[in-house]
């Protein structure tokens, strides 16, 4: 049985693979029947459905059965288990038989070029590749899991393939390569292998990190000794906020975007945060940019973090632990007065733990605030989905409320 690349049902999968497997390969299609020998192919398995794929797993590599273990946390005292059982099955010489849906590519030149062919020539060996889909959105970017022909992990590989993530992807190669020549001690990060371009896509290729837990395993402890040695990499204080290259590149972005789709507001509030804090002084220092529990694990107490595309070496100290506590919020599920009620309540213990003043803590969240919004905003010139929008309304929201409080309206706030 085979169906076009039409379908809607996997056309995400589909456009991913014709981007890793461009002509002359052919175009790609879900099929479940076995292949025929004599015609080159890559076969991979649409992971958990064709309905909605999520993961593409080397079908003639079983140890890529481990890529399963990215479905997702698990929900249910079974859903570990059954994930388990799963991968043990894709291993097995027998799987085949259950014919699984597959997302096919077919090339009848063993010469064709591939995305494999180019990760191959880094790596020095045959490789085949699983691909990481996640959730259609703007910067979502395909990542792909490497793999020897064993079925042995030999890296990662992030590709941008269209303006904003091809700017993060390069982004990214700019961060792993500075903070990585630092050998900080309380983390680590990829080893960056190569950044470059293959097919008019930005392609960047990094060492896995092996680590002995997983995030739930990473204590407070290690989380914030890593929080301050990327806040300390890049230490520095200056005279004022206004004084500042993190307020300068800012203020930048908020002009520019004051045009757009929520610019006016955006550009409103900055305003007023500017009157209220341009003449304090503000010390400075690196964030990761998306400090989440699903951005690392760790290994013998050293807290191993992904995901730097975020990565800014100069902002006001504590926007990590303020992040942090802003997973509280779930944009679009859940009472979002109460996830905004827990995340005011958790940031302050954050910034404490990142040895910030209470007197400067009102500030500082105001200034992630505009920070995060002008992320937002931005991100609403590429794709106005409703959920970016949603999340950018209540940023702002809360954006306006604290700048209708008089100054000094939070105990120990300088006026």
């Amino acid at each position: 049985m085979r169906t076009s690349v039409a379908d809607a049902s996997a056309s995400y999968a589909a456009e991913v693979a014709r981007l890793l497997w461009p002509e002359p390969w052919d175009a790609p299609v879900v099929t479940r029947a076995r292949h025929r020998s004599g015609q080159q192919h890559r076969d991979a398995y649409l992971f958990p459905s064709e309905r909605r794929p999520r993961l593409l797993v080397p079908a003639d590599v079983p140890g890529s059965s481990s890529m399963l273990r990215r479905l997702g946390p698990a929900r249910s005292g079974v859903a570990g288990p059954v994930r388990g059982l799963l991968e043990r099955s894709v291993q097995s010489r027998a799987f085949p038989l259950a014919r699984w849906p597959m997302l096919r590519v077919s090339g009848g030149d063993p010469t064709a070029d591939s995305v494999e062919t180019h990760l191959a020539h880094h790596f020095g060996m045959p490789v085949r590749v699983g691909v990481l889909l996640g959730t259609r959105r703007v910067n979502q970017k395909p990542v792909l899991q490497v793999f020897d022909l064993g079925g042995r992990l030999l890296g990662y590989a992030k590709v941008g393939h269209n303006e904003l993530t091809a700017a993060l992807v390069r982004r990214e190669a700019a961060a792993l390569a500075s903070i990585g020549a630092q050998d900080p001690r309380w983390f680590r990060v990829p080893r960056l292998i190569d950044h470059g371009q293959w097919g008019g896509l930005d392609i960047l290729v990094t060492s896995p990190l092996v680590a002995r837990g997983g995030a739930g395993d990473v204590s407070r402890v290690a989380r914030v000794n890593a929080m301050l040695e990327v806040a300390a990499l890049t230490a520095r204080s200056t005279a004022t906020l206004r004084a500042s290259g993190f307020w300068t590149a800012l203020r930048d972005d908020v002009v520019r975007l004051s045009t757009e789709r929520s610019g006016a507001r955006l550009a409103a509030v900055t305003a007023t945060v500017e009157q209220r804090y341009g003449e304090h002084p503000v010390r400075l220092g690196g964030w990761h940019g998306d400090w989440s529990r699903w951005n690392m694990n760790t290994r013998d107490g050293v807290v191993q973090i992904w995901d730097w595309e975020r990565y800014d070496p100069e902002v006001p100290w504590g926007f990590d632990a303020v992040h942090f506590a802003a997973q509280a919020i779930r944009s679009g599920r859940g009472d979002l007065g109460q996830q905004e009620k827990d995340f005011l309540g958790l940031a302050p213990a954050g910034l404490c733990e990142m040895g910030v003043h209470p007197a400067e803590h009102n500030r500082t969240l105001s200034l992630y605030l505009v920070t995060v919004a002008a992320r937002y905003v931005d991100a609403l010139t590429h794709s106005a989905t409703p959920a970016l929008q949603r999340r950018t309304d209540w940023v702002l929201s809360l954006l306006e409320r604290r700048c209708e409080e008089p100054r000094g309206g939070t105990r120990g706030e300088p006026t």
